[in-house]
């Protein structure tokens, strides 16, 4: 089945900006690297990458979101909902843990990111 994140507040990057991200499983790192954030939102985000997720319930995705250089960068926990493979990239969609505080924060950070790259 194929998941789609229905969110009214989806902001897509005109330029796809590298972050950083760990992968956990179980407690244990399992790898580190960079991908492709090619958009974003309070809930969830789309990534980009050359590395292949397994796909487990257990694996959590650790993302630090440092776009706006005026803002503290911001570090968000998820999971792999979807993953399509284009070539010998993965694109990946993954749905945030976040509280409420870390919901706002996204969004200030969102908007201010819009609007200093129109």
């Amino acid at each position: 089945m194929r998941y789609r994140r229905q969110e009214t507040f989806r902001y897509i990057l005109p330029h796809p900006r590298s972050i950083p991200f760990r992968l956990v499983w179980e407690e244990k790192e399992l790898h580190e690297g960079e991908g492709l954030l090619l958009n974003m939102s309070s809930r969830g985000l789309k990534l980009r990458s050359d590395y292949l997720f397994p796909l487990s319930g257990e694996l959590k995705v650790h993302i630090v979101l440092d776009l706006v250089p005026s803002l503290q960068p911001l570090e968000v926990i998820g999971q792999v909902r979807h993953r399509s493979q284009m070539g010998n990239t993965y694109d990946y969609g993954i749905q945030l843990e976040t509280t409420s505080d870390e919901i706002q924060q996204l969004v200030t950070m969102i908007k201010s990111y819009a609007r200093d790259n129109k």
